[in-house]
C-alpha cells in the first residue's frame, strides 16, 4: 500500500514501496555490470543499467575514444543501443566515421594502408546506426539543456530499445544556472535529477566534463581528479562512477585510466590501469592482450548471462 504520509514531494517509505526492489537488490548484490572488453578494466569498472558515469581528462587524452569503445563493445556483446550527443567529436559524419572505424578497424584516411572500401562502409553503417542514435544540431541557435537531453532519452526508450545516453561534452550544453541561484546550486539540482532518471528508467547516463588545466610538477602534469572540475565537490558528491583518462603527451599511445569513485560497490573499485591505443584501428588494447578481439568474445560469452 502506498504511503499516505507526504509533504512537499517527500513521503515516508513503507514496505510495499520497496519490497520488490529489495528482492532484486539481494539477488544482484554481487553481480557486476557488463564486461567492456578489457580484463584489467573489468576489475575496477563495469557498466550497469540504472547508473551514471562521469568521464574527465585533459584535451586529447582519449577519454571520448575510451567511452566510445566501451559503448561499442556493449553493442557487440549484448546488443545494447545508445543515444549519443558528441559535438566535441565533430559533425555527424565525423562521429559516424569514428564508430565505423572502431567497428571495422579500417581508416577513412586514403593515405593509410588500411583504408576502408565503399562496400565496407555500406555494410557497417547499417549496424552502427542500428545501435547508435547520433543526435546533431540542425539549428545553430538551438540550445539543449542536460535535463532536456536526459528527458529525450526517456522518451526514446518508450518507443525503442535504449540502454545508454552520452554527452560529450558538458560545456556544449545550455546551463541556465542563474535560474538556480548559481552554478553550485544548479549542479546540486541537475545531478541528483540525472541519477534518478537513470535509476527509474534503467538507463546508463554518461557525461564527459573538461577539467581545469593544472600546473606541471617536475615536467609532468598529474591526472586530473573530480575536484579539478568546475563545481568539483558537487560532481564528486553526486557522482556514481567517476573516471579520468590521462596521457602525459597526446602523441603517446599509453593511456592511464583512473577510477576515482565507483558505485555501487559491485561494479568495481577505485584504482588505475594502463591501456594502449592503436591509432590504425582506432581502438585500445591491453599489453597482455595484443589481440583483444579473440579474448573479448570468449569472455563476453561468460558475462552475457549477467542480468542488470
Amino acid at each position: 500500500m502506498e504511503s499516505t504520509v507526504e509533504l512537499n514531494g517527500y513521503k515516508i517509505t513503507e514496505a510495499g514501496d520497496v519490497i520488490t526492489q529489495l528482492f532484486k537488490y539481494r539477488d544482484n548484490y554481487n553481480n557486476k555490470g557488463k564486461y567492456l572488453g578489457f580484463k584489467s578494466l573489468h576489475e575496477h569498472y563495469s557498466m550497469s543499467l540504472g547508473n551514471c558515469t562521469d568521464w574527465t581528462g585533459f584535451p586529447m587524452s582519449g577519454k571520448t575514444q575510451v567511452l566510445m569503445e566501451c559503448l561499442m563493445n556493449t553493442s557487440k556483446f549484448y546488443g545494447w543501443k545508445h543515444l549519443v550527443y558528441f559535438p566535441d567529436v565533430g559533425s555527424n559524419v565525423e562521429i559516424i566515421a569514428d564508430l565505423i572505424h572502431k567497428k571495422t578497424g579500417k581508416s577513412f584516411n586514403p593515405l593509410d594502408k588500411n583504408t576502408i572500401e565503399d562496400k565496407e562502409i555500406t555494410q557497417a553503417i547499417d549496424w552502427v546506426l542500428e545501435h547508435f542514435k547520433v543526435l546533431t544540431k540542425k539549428d545553430v541557435k538551438a540550445k539543449l539543456t542536460p535535463i532536456q537531453f536526459w528527458d529525450m532519452a526517456v522518451e526514446l526508450k518508450k518507443h525503442d530499445e535504449l540502454h545508454t545516453a552520452s554527452i560529450d561534452s558538458w560545456k556544449d550544453l545550455n546551463h541556465p544556472y542563474s535560474d538556480y541561484g548559481g552554478y553550485a546550486q544548479y549542479l546540486e539540482y541537475v545531478l541528483p535529477y540525472r541519477n534518478q532518471i537513470a535509476e527509474d528508467n534503467d538507463l546508463h547516463l554518461h557525461t564527459i566534463i573538461h577539467p581545469k588545466l593544472t600546473e606541471k610538477e617536475n615536467g609532468k602534469r598529474n591526472a586530473p581528479v573530480p575536484y579539478d572540475l568546475k563545481g568539483g565537490s558537487e560532481w564528486f558528491n553526486s557522482g556514481k562512477c567517476m573516471i579520468t583518462v590521462h596521457r602525459q603527451d597526446p602523441t603517446f599511445n599509453l593511456a592511464e585510466i583512473h577510477f576515482n569513485k565507483i558505485k555501487p560497490r559491485s561494479n568495481g573499485n577505485i584504482g588505475m590501469i594502463e591501456i594502449w591505443f592503436d591509432k590504425e584501428k582506432l581502438s585500445y588494447f591491453e599489453q597482455s592482450n595484443p589481440a583483444p578481439n579473440v579474448y573479448e568474445k570468449a569472455f563476453a560469452c561468460k558475462q552475457i548471462i549477467i542480468k542488470n
